[in-house]
């Protein structure tokens, strides 16, 4: 397997040089730029001709002074010239010059990549059990992200940051900055401010609301045992009324003898 992979390297190599092409890396350019291709160490004649190619569609062919199909302008050298550049116009791009008899005078290639500038990202502050998440918004994934602490450069180059509780001191503020090859933005710092004892109830921390709800719990139940006791003394005491009978001390208290 090694051995095919490098037999393979090097014919491409060899094809490389005995053609005289060179293919660069991406050409990353912002949407709306001026974009020019050029030949290096190339003069174009009067009568060479001249072709470029974009993913293997022609979109420019000169043959002498004669036009036959113009779909982007060049100049006087023969560089291509692309205005208000947008996404579409990415990939390769391909110049070839002829001389009068066609034969190759010179050739390059370039790969042009039209991104899109890079948007203010924000900082989205979550509070969790035992820290706090940092969100940096609006960030795809040929982004690249990094964290700010206290105007301090962090080694973390996720989206999500995650700061425990025994990391995050009072007055600690945080930023993201998103880049790309062609831009940079950096988003407005941020303050957390979370509690480190647990995770909250109906913006109440846990324990406390456990503590509330069992000494309520509790009262209720003392509540509903007096009224239980009460509602059971009225109806003995109703029952004897109906009956006709009373304590001891009572008739003793009530009934004159004559």
């Amino acid at each position: 397997m090694l051995q095919n992979v490098t037999i393979t390297l090097l014919i491409n190599l060899i094809f490389m040089f005995s053609t005289g092409t060179f293919v660069s890396s991406c050409t990353y350019k912002a949407v709306g730029d001026k974009v020019v291709i050029s030949f290096v160490d190339a003069k174009l004649q009067e009568d060479n001709e001249l072709q470029w190619i974009h993913n293997q569609r022609r979109v420019y062919w000169k043959k002498g002074s004669q036009v036959k199909h113009s779909e982007l302008n060049t100049d006087q050298y023969g560089s291509l010239i692309l205005e208000n550049v947008q996404k579409d116009k990415s990939g390769e791009y391909r110049g070839i010059i002829y001389d009068a008899e066609g034969k190759l005078i010179k050739e390059t290639k370039q790969h042009l990549c039209v991104l899109e500038p890079v948007p203010e990202p924000t900082v989205m502050v979550e509070c969790v059990e035992k820290g706090v998440n940092l969100n940096c918004s609006a960030v795809k994934k040929t982004e690249v992200v990094s964290w700010m602490k206290n105007g301090i450069k962090t080694n973390m180059t996720h989206a999500v940051l995650h700061v425990t509780s025994s990391e995050l001191k009072p007055g600690d503020n945080f930023s993201c900055t998103v880049s790309n090859q062609i831009s940079k933005k950096s988003a407005k710092e941020v303050k957390p401010l979370c509690s480190d004892t647990g995770p909250k109830f109906l913006g109440l921390e846990l324990w406390l609301m456990l503590v509330i709800l069992i000494g309520g719990g509790s009262f209720l139940l003392i509540l509903f045992i007096i009224c239980l006791v009460c509602v059971c003394r009225c109806y003995r005491r109703n029952k004897r009324k109906a009956k006709g009978t009373f304590p001891v001390n009572y008739i003793q208290k009530h009934i004159v003898f004559a």
